[in-house]
């Protein structure tokens, strides 16, 4: 099925030309009345609004009311049929004003860095407690949010697939920006994996069924609960999946149109989806607070001496890669330090991801396969790094393997 977008005029006989005059005169209605609504809202505040607000509003509705006008002026003068054969000369405006399909033509409105900060357990929703839905303004972005292109009125009446789109540009661009900065030691893979975990339509489904935005949606009949009913047969429905990406789409289609209803939209839905979120990802954020500082080690090519204060110095390299530590400390020649899988591969309750065991083990020196720690994590290289810090914390055994170490070196400087 084709985009389907506010503005587009399909083709039509010369016998509809009156449903074709009545339609652009509705489109011309309802971009007229969008105008008034957002002017009597600048009023309701109070003092009168200034020159520069009332100026932004009419540049900001211009951009549908001049097209509408200038079709309802084509049709009046006879061009009508000279239109619809060739849209693009609707799209011509005298003031080289170009119009769009209804945004403004600054572009999209670009969060500010100081809304996309880390999460902090403060952010975190009461149990069971959803953050306020962000309204839609514009009434006609928030009918063509809740617009299946399949129920639409014909080819000129907004669906939600372009909005859709957009949203899910802006999920993806919030979701990255916050994981980025709330989890500064996670790799690259495990980022994706919450990500995915935030902007996935089994997500993103419940959450419009939980604000209810599923029921004033216009859908097929199909992808209702009750499926499409029939005379002969019982009901036939989409599939889940098939739903969960309609619901999931709804969602994305409200967050582009509340962001661009008005000047505010975007701030709103920013502060709305961080904290939703959280509810998602509380576990790890939680998480990610009770950690302590890792451990700082004066000098890792003599023993790596502890610092209690973590702050005194600056972090070495390093302390950033575990297994490199590890080696460091008691490897020496002669001896091998190894990473194994470590039973069957689980999958992480919480999230449904994979989840890994790895073990580390010493040869050499008189010692065969001795284990020194185990870890566990969401990938093979998390494993093993948390198996080597593990390791590093047994001090008894890392103190007695730094002995050998020190025995061997002493021979070979000897030798």
């Amino acid at each position: 099925m084709s985009k389907r977008s506010f503005g587009e005029i399909s083709t039509i006989s010369s016998d509809s030309r009156y449903n074709s005059v009545l339609k652009h005169a509705e489109n011309l209605l309802k971009a007229a009345q969008s105008l008034k609504q957002d002017l009597e809202r600048l009023g309701k505040h109070g003092d009168s609004p200034s020159h520069e607000k009332i100026l932004s509003t009419l540049k900001y509705h211009n951009v549908n009311i001049l097209p509408a006008a200038q079709t309802l002026s084509q049709d009046e003068t006879g061009g009508l049929s000279e239109t619809l054969d060739n849209p693009h000369k609707v799209q011509k405006v005298d003031h080289n004003q170009k119009p769009s399909d209804s945004r403004p033509q600054s572009g999209l409105p670009i969060p500010h860095s100081a809304l996309l900060t880390k999460w902090t357990p403060q952010d975190i929703p009461k149990p069971d407690a959803l953050p306020p839905l962000p309204p839609v303004l514009d009434p006609v972005l928030e009918k063509g949010a809740r617009t299946h292109a399949g129920v639409a009125s014909g080819l000129s009446e907004m669906n939600y697939e372009r909005l859709e789109w957009i949203g899910d540009a802006y999920l993806y661009l919030a979701s990255t920006s916050f994981i980025y900065h709330t989890f500064p030691n996670l790799p690259a893979g495990r980022c994706s994996q919450l990500r995915e975990r935030l902007v996935k339509n089994e997500t993103l489904s419940t959450f419009t069924v939980r604000y209810g935005i599923d029921q004033r949606a216009r859908l097929p009949e199909e992808f209702r609960p009750e499926g499409r009913q029939s005379q002969n047969r019982g009901g036939t429905s989409a599939s889940k999946r098939e739903r969960a990406k309609i619901l999931g789409d709804l969602l994305e289609a409200h967050t582009a149109a509340a962001i661009l209803g008005d000047a505010g939209g975007l701030e709103r839905v920013i502060i709305w989806i961080k904290s939703l979120w959280a509810t998602v990802l509380e576990r790890e954020i939680r998480n990610e607070y009770k950690k302590p500082l890792p451990p700082v080690y004066s000098n890792p090519a003599n023993g790596m001496e502890r610092v209690d204060n973590p702050n005194t110095i600056p972090p070495t390299p390093n302390t950033m890669f575990p297994k490199i530590a590890l080696s460091q400390m008691i490897g020496a020649k002669g001896v091998t330090i190894s990473y194994r899988d470590e039973g069957k591969q689980k999958v992480d309750k919480n999230s449904g991801q994979p989840w890994f065991t790895v073990g580390v083990y010493y040869d050499g020196l008189g010692e065969t396969d001795l284990n020194l720690g185990y870890g566990s994590g969401q990938s093979k290289k998390d494993a093993g790094a948390a198996a080597a810090t593990k390791a590093m914390e047994n001090k008894k055994l890392i103190k007695r393997l730094q002995k050998l170490k020190e025995g061997v070196n002493a021979m070979l400087s000897k030798s």
